[in-house]
């Protein structure tokens, strides 16, 4: 059990909040259909562009890869209802679904009876970083610390993000500030992180990847796409008798 506690975190901050949420200054994201009135710097039409695809539901596909090690996620989330239902390897295959503060997670690697691992997440630890990576708008992720964007193309961006700065924008909360921190610690270059974004005609985040270059395990390189906005989520919670309720014991682990 104690494994599977980091990967799902991974997973889950990859899935739902690397690169995602709103502005460190907390200004109202635009609504997701509304487009830009007026042409913005590049730097600030990138980040405007992540609070708009956040503005409703959103459907979102990730994948990480560092070496031989691949996580892939595919998600669908409804910010405003708190509901996320996501699948994919992390790198067994898992899914999760949120509904409220009411975590349920299913993975080859649980070792309770049930397949399903129930998670109230009010009784976390205020650090916990599996608090956060289910706290989709906390974030700025990558998109907080980005320094320079210029556009190459149609609503394609290439530039660079600073590490150190996204995590000073990062939510000291969940210890999502103290994975970016860490982040720029392995990263060979931390100032100078390499991406390219694709905004569309609504000024939405359509696509997102950037390589970490780390000083001892070789390039962490991540991508994700990002469609369906505005679409229904409908989150469901599991059967009940294929319900297990997360032990004190692992609340300490959680």
């Amino acid at each position: 059990m104690r494994r599977l506690i980091p990967t799902l975190s991974i997973a889950l901050a990859v899935a739902l909040v690397a690169g995602c949420g709103t502005n460190s200054g907390g200004d109202s994201a635009a609504p997701a259909s509304a487009p830009a009135t007026s042409k913005a710097d590049p730097v600030t039409t990138i980040r405007e562009a992540m609070d708009r695809s956040l503005a409703g539901t959103v459907t979102m596909d990730a994948s990480v890869k560092a070496g031989t090690q691949s996580i892939t996620l595919s998600g669908k989330m409804d910010p405003a209802s708190r509901a996320v239902q996501v699948t994919g390897n992390a790198p067994e295959p898992m899914e999760a679904r949120l509904i409220g503060d009411a975590a349920y997670i299913k993975s080859d690697s649980l070792e309770g009876e049930k397949p399903w691992m129930k998670i109230d997440l009010t009784k976390l630890r205020p650090t916990s970083s599996l608090r956060q990576s289910f706290d989709i708008k906390a974030q700025t992720g990558i998109i907080g610390g980005v320094v320079s964007a210029q556009e190459v193309g149609d609503g394609r961006y290439t530039g660079t993000a600073d590490l150190s700065k996204a995590a000073e924008a990062a939510s000291a909360d969940g210890g999502t500030r103290e994975g970016l921190e860490s982040s720029a610690k392995l990263a060979k270059d931390p100032k100078a992180i390499p991406f390219e974004a694709t905004v569309d005609a609504d000024g939405r985040l359509t696509a997102l990847s950037y390589t970490i270059a780390t000083k001892t395990v070789g390039d962490l390189v991540t991508d994700m796409r990002m469609s369906g906005f505005g679409e229904k989520v409908s989150v469901a919670a599991p059967p009940a008798n294929e319900i297990e309720a997360a032990s004190a014991e692992m609340y300490k682990f959680l």
